[in-house]
């Protein structure tokens, strides 16, 4: 739930900067793609996934050292956003994801993933808020 916010929300500001809402997560290198993208949240959400890393791969039985690439593709296109019926205020999208990884001795891999979101028409201004 916090990196799904975190991930929309640096999404939000691309598009209020203008930019392609497009951004890439490098976990080895620990950058974010494009400079503009790289914030306090995208920041936390680096460091997020950077943390549960650990306990994901020895929960896998997998080690963490022979990892070569790891890197995430998130976009959205707000700009084909609608609002559901009867949603006047709401906005859906799809944003998605492309991670790429590399094991030693393995052939790189690849995921994509996509997922439906809905938000308040008000938030592509103000980004998401924390819940507490």
């Amino acid at each position: 739930m916090k990196s799904g916010r975190l991930a929309v929300n640096v999404l939000i500001e691309l598009y209020n900067l203008g930019l392609e809402t497009k951004t890439t997560f490098d976990f080895i290198n620990k950058t974010i793609h494009p400079d503009k993208a790289d914030s306090k949240e995208s920041r936390q959400l680096l460091n997020d996934y950077l943390d549960w890393l650990p306990d994901h791969f020895t929960n896998q039985n997998c080690d963490l050292t022979k990892l070569e690439n790891l890197e995430t593709t998130i976009w959205t296109d707000f700009e084909n956003a609608f609002s559901p019926p009867r949603m006047n205020d709401t906005l859906e999208f799809t944003v998605n994801a492309v991670t790429h990884w590399k094991a030693d001795g393995r052939e790189e891999q690849t995921i994509e993933i996509s997922q439906t979101e809905f938000m308040k028409k008000i938030f592509l201004k103000l980004k998401i808020p924390e819940m507490k």
